[in-house]
């Protein structure tokens, strides 16, 4: 009778054992995926690559005739799994969305949020980028709008960094998940078209003072 006994709570430990590793397992498999073990990942600072897109710009516009007109570039719309680094987290991305940060268990509704603030900047510096280039192929060029694009330009990627910059600093506590659970929701969606209108009337504004 002790020996069926025995048995019975031996396999009930290695049951509750197995089970335990599988939500390991299935937790770890969150953070990092398989493929980037196998070293089937791209990997990207998404910080230089922000700095390099605004240098390039304005590198080209203080010296149009001596330097190659800069290529529009997505940092987030990608096809294949990408490792996009910034300000310290890692963003597993792919088919234009966060799928995941490394080291935190976030759910699909707040990755969800943080694609749509991420890819809305994106597509807006992508589309800015390839409108200035555009202009600047056109016979009869606009001065005035390619100033106001570029000022657009620069202003989405500023959004960008200050957008992930925040994501970041959410993570700066003892429970980085659940921070950045609560905090992300509280953002506001980006809007740069406003953001630009108040740009140029503090400019106006201090043109008066």
């Amino acid at each position: 009778m002790k020996t069926a006994k025995s048995i019975t709570i031996a396999f009930l430990i290695i049951t509750s054992f197995s089970g335990s590793s599988r939500d390991v397992f299935a937790q770890d498999k969150l953070v990092t995926p398989p493929s980037e073990i196998l070293g089937q990942i791209e990997k990207i600072n998404g910080n230089d690559m922000i700095d390099r897109l605004a240098n390039q710009r304005v590198a080209f516009n203080k010296n149009r005739l001596k330097n190659v007109i800069p290529k529009a570039e997505y940092l987030i719309n990608r096809n294949n799994l990408t490792l996009i680094s910034f300000n310290g987290l890692d963003y597993y991305v792919k088919n234009n969305r966060v799928i995941g940060i490394r080291g935190l268990n976030l759910s699909d509704s707040v990755l969800d949020q943080i694609t749509a603030k991420l890819v809305l900047l994106d597509s807006i510096q992508f589309e800015q980028s390839e409108r200035l280039n555009n202009e600047y192929t056109m016979r009869n060029t606009d001065v005035k709008k390619i100033w106001y694009i570029n000022r657009q330009f620069m202003l989405t990627l500023k959004m960008l960094s200050s957008t992930v910059r925040d994501i970041a600093a959410f993570t700066k506590n003892e429970n980085p998940s659940l921070t950045v659970e609560l905090n992300v929701t509280k953002m506001r969606s980006p809007n740069v078209n406003k953001a630009a209108t108040n740009q140029d009337m503090q400019s106006l504004v201090s043109l008066l003072k």
